[in-house]
């Protein structure tokens, strides 16, 4: 029987002395399943989003194909996954934290673990299929004085050429549409917005292919400095987690964040400074 960690597989039996978690403000959550899974054996069976404790056991009900990923507010990755009856029945034990979880670590994860509760447009984004070859940007853009964004911060990495540009923000049922010719990383273009909030950009080449999926929070210039440095902050955390423990859902997690951000408003993203 075993766990992996990332992408390292490690026996079930010396996990069976790991210990629970100091506080539930370490617990870590359930990312994402197949099969019905439970905790400790209780009759509830567990939900996305849902906390798991350090050092508690995972058992599925299926019998073939059950898998689960555990995330931790230390960084560590967990995949569980069995293939018969009697593994998926005897379990896994959650190991318990490597290391202690710093202030802004432990915010970081209650702030996502808060998002996955709402049946929002970002958690919808973060389970849709990963394409390879569509490049996906996450982003905190400033409205200028005129209503508009410079797209040369969010578009940086797309090539010079002529796009279809859809853009969608919260308050619309459909998204807009334009015609975009891009020359590069220093194209002064601007597009219009109806205000700030979260949008989703998505852009397709000459023969209709989507090139590249942008999610970003747009907002005025009084709140830019903190809100980037606040999302700046969650992205180097998820890059320091995924260096150590591959395979973090990084699209998705900083999607949640920015929108979380947008919920907050400029006067809680000062305050929190």
């Amino acid at each position: 029987m075993l766990f992996r960690i990332g992408f390292v597989a490690i026996p079930l039996l010396i996990c069976s002395t790991w210990i629970h978690a100091q506080s539930p403000s370490e617990n870590g959550l359930v990312w994402e399943m197949q099969g019905s899974w439970r905790l400790n054996h209780e009759q509830q069976h567990l939900r996305t989003g849902d906390d798991v404790v350090p050092g508690t056991v995972l058992t599925a009900d299926t019998a073939t194909n059950g898998s689960i990923l555990v995330l931790l507010p230390d960084g560590q990755r967990l995949l569980f996954d069995c293939h018969d009856a009697n593994t998926c029945s005897q379990g896994f034990r959650i190991p318990a934290l490597i290391a202690k979880p710093d202030k802004d670590d432990i915010e970081l994860f209650e702030t996502i673990k808060l998002e996955m509760q709402k049946p929002s447009l970002a958690i919808s984004l973060g389970k849709a299929p990963r394409i390879s070859t569509i490049t996906e940007i996450e982003s905190v853009v400033r409205i200028q004085n005129d209503g508009t964004i410079l797209l040369k911060q969010p578009l940086a990495a797309l090539p010079p050429g002529q796009y279809r540009l859809t853009t969608q923000g919260d308050s619309q049922a459909q998204p807009s549409e334009h015609s975009l010719t891009w020359s590069g990383s220093h194209d002064e273009s601007h597009l219009t917005l109806s205000g700030p909030g979260f949008y989703q950009l998505r852009l397709f080449g000459n023969l209709g292919t989507e090139r590249m999926r942008v999610v970003l929070l747009a907002v005025p210039p009084t709140a830019f400095s903190d809100t980037e440095k606040s999302f700046a902050e969650a992205r180097k955390t998820l890059q320091e987690w995924n260096e150590t423990f591959p395979g973090w859902p990084m699209h998705e997690w900083l999607q949640l964040y920015l929108r979380s951000l947008s919920e907050a408003g400029p006067e809680k993203n000062s305050s929190e400074q």
